[in-house]
């Protein structure tokens, strides 16, 4: 039975049960679609990339990405790119702000993240657009990781 509940782990393993693969998130808005593209699902120690599209519908004077806890909490931040103007923590939540963003252009973040060793969680994966301090699209997501 032990062999059978290994091969069980193994063949759940295969197909993605335990992380990796991205999913794709979107909320659309008058001012701008948000989407974000990253796995939902990760496992301790596991390197992996997160992906951050703003599409200006009309010009947005101070975007700014607030990030949840799940971005952040017992997970290392390899790289952000492109780089931030300003990084600010709002109520435990990662904000990084990007200046304008002109009617008709994309703004693409991307999140290289590692999954910390001791960190088994569920949490928040939430990703707020604001263009100052008016919220313009919000995605709401989770992630869950893995021993």
């Amino acid at each position: 039975t032990i062999l059978a509940a290994f091969a069980g782990v193994v063949v759940a393993a295969l197909f993605g049960v335990f992380g990796q693969r991205p999913v794709e998130t979107a909320a659309s808005a008058q001012a701008a679609t948000l989407t974000v593209s990253a796995p939902t699902r990760l496992r301790s120690n596991l390197v992996y990339q997160g992906r951050v599209t703003v599409a200006a519908h009309r010009r947005l004077e101070h975007a700014t990405l607030v990030l949840a806890d799940g971005w952040t909490e017992m997970t290392s931040i390899n790289t952000i790119a492109p780089a931030a103007a300003e990084e600010e923590s709002r109520d435990g939540k990662l904000a990084l702000d990007y200046g304008a963003v002109p009617a008709g252009e994309r703004l693409v973040v991307y999140l290289q993240l590692q999954v910390n060793p001791t960190n088994v969680s569920h949490r928040s994966q939430d990703v707020t657009l604001l263009d100052g301090e008016r919220v313009v699209a919000s995605v709401s997501r989770s992630v869950t990781v893995f021993p």
